[in-house]
């Protein structure tokens, strides 16, 4: 399957069966976000409402719960099924990194000014960035009130590493933003911090809570750094040669937005002078429609493209092997579709 060419993953949940070992769970916690909107707030639950309506791929709490089953199959059988309310744990910690995302999201909508996600208006576009920032907020305490309440400390610390690396990296998205002359290392940085750490925390998450041992634990957190560089990269590729009616956002956006990413990096290194000065006069600006289309195409014939893909690429090889260790099961089956879906969405 190549790149940017695949389903979406309910399409793939449909063809593949990648979450058939997860859907229970992964039901249950649906089921246990929409106890985590309803508050006597009746504005608030109203807002945390259309945030689950909005949709997702819950690929968060999918890798807790694929990870812990693939950690340790044997051990995690007997925990699901010993009658000590493992499986609801396993549930409420899978659907806590999803609210901990969700929380992420509505922040970014705000920062950014976005007022359309998956095609659909963002809750700042509906309720005000006032509320908005503030039902994330909610969301957040309520994953660290279910987290504390939960009293592994050592899932307590490694859930703080992922939100304060995910904060620094927000930061320093900030501040380089408007940059068209940033560093791929630092373009990679921000990624790592911003995207990558979450994903590789959730599968550290599932591996601990099926108490896998720690080199089992570290293969996995490699998986999930690996596919969430990969996630990213490829996120960026589609704002510039994605289909707008499936990722619900206008091409460039990021361009627009003064987000300097791995093709536009690509292309403003290579070019002369003069390109250049264009690029910087543009960049961060409503440019037309003609100019931007003009810039995609160098893109595409300059090889930029291609070298972003590449990235990708290379992040979901290096995904794959850090699993080479980890015996054959339909879990670790499903976490390989996972990973190939990754890098080949369109939206």
């Amino acid at each position: 399957m190549s790149i940017l060419t695949s389903p979406t993953l309910q399409q793939m949940n449909q063809t593949l069966g990648a979450l058939d070992f997860a859907r229970p769970e992964l039901d249950m916690v649906e089921q246990y976000l929409e106890t985590q909107i309803d508050t006597p707030v009746r504005e608030l639950s109203e807002l945390g409402r259309h945030l689950l309506r909005a949709g997702g791929k819950r690929l968060r709490p999918a890798l807790v719960i694929l990870s812990a089953q693939v950690a340790h199959p044997e051990k995690y059988a007997s925990l699901m099924n010993n009658g000590h309310g493992m499986r609801d744990r396993l549930v409420k910690i899978a659907a806590c990194m999803e609210l901990i995302h969700m929380a992420s999201l509505v922040h970014d909508d705000v920062i950014d000014g976005t007022e359309t996600r998956r095609g659909k208006p963002t809750a700042n576009a509906l309720y005000g960035n006032l509320a908005t920032v503030l039902s994330g907020d909610y969301l957040l305490t309520r994953a660290m009130y279910h987290l504390a309440h939960d009293g592994d400390l050592n899932l307590i610390q490694k859930v703080a590493i992922i939100t304060r690396e995910m904060s620094e990296g927000e930061v320093a998205a900030v501040f380089l933003r408007n940059k068209i002359d940033i560093s791929e290392e630092a373009y990679f940085e921000v990624l790592r911090r911003k995207t990558a750490v979450f994903l590789s925390g959730c599968c550290a998450i599932g591996a601990m809570l099926a108490q896998a041992d720690a080199a089992v634990v570290r293969a996995l957190e490699q998986f999930g750094l690996h596919i969430g560089m990969a996630f990213q990269v490829v996120d960026d590729l589609l704002d510039y040669v994605g289909d707008p009616a499936l990722t619900g956002k206008a091409i460039g956006t990021d361009f627009r937005e003064g987000c300097a990413t791995l093709p536009l990096l690509r292309l403003y290194a290579q070019s002369d002078e003069n390109e250049r000065t264009r690029l910087r006069e543009s960049f961060g600006t409503e440019i037309a429609p003609e100019r931007l289309t003009e810039w995609i195409q160098q893109m595409q014939q300059t090889g930029c493209i291609d070298v972003a893909q590449e990235a990708a690429r290379s992040h979901l090889q290096q995904a794959l092997q850090s699993l080479e260790t980890l015996p054959p099961s339909n879990a670790k089956s499903a976490l390989l579709e996972v990973a190939d879906f990754v890098v080949s969405r369109s939206k």
